[in-house]
């Protein structure tokens, strides 16, 4: 069985209002694929969300026969949104949260979720929280990498 491992995340500044993501692919401990970017005038999870919708797209691309994916990400509102199942609730709820509020980032939620639908039913895919700047090698990889993005816009 294959097994590839994706790091996601954000990077943020309140201070300018700039924004960088960024995510890898690694495959036997190596990084197979790498991408990144920034978005001026962003948010945080804009910028989470952005790095977890590049690590989706970057599945799309690959042969996921008998393979196992698991996507890491440091964003509680990321993995707690497909470990408490929120987006079944969204859906349900015509995208609003259960307080009648409107999910915010829809755009980004919407593409996200269609393709985490569509691949828990072709392949095994897993998202996982790590805990952020804790001397995770590849999450504080992928953290200097989506600061160094947001850097360009400033």
């Amino acid at each position: 069985m294959r097994y590839l491992e994706f790091y996601t995340d954000g990077a943020f500044s309140s201070k300018t209002e700039m924004g960088g993501w960024a995510s890898i692919c690694l495959e036997d401990g190596e990084i197979i694929d790498e991408k990144s970017g920034y978005e001026p005038y962003s948010t945080n999870n804009r910028m989470e969300l952005t790095a977890f919708l590049s690590a989706l797209e970057n599945i799309d691309t690959i042969e996921t026969t008998n393979t196992k994916v698991v996507i890491y990400t440091d964003s509680a509102y990321i993995a707690n949104c497909f470990k408490d199942k929120w987006y079944r609730k969204w859906m349900s709820n015509g995208w609003k949260t259960s307080d009648k509020q409107e999910v915010k980032n829809q755009d980004l939620w919407r593409r996200i979720i269609a393709l985490y639908i569509r691949f828990i039913n072709e392949f095994s895919l897993e998202v996982k929280k790590v805990t952020g700047h804790s001397s995770d090698k590849w999450n504080d990889y992928v953290d200097r990498l989506a600061v160094s993005k947001r850097k360009e816009l400033e």
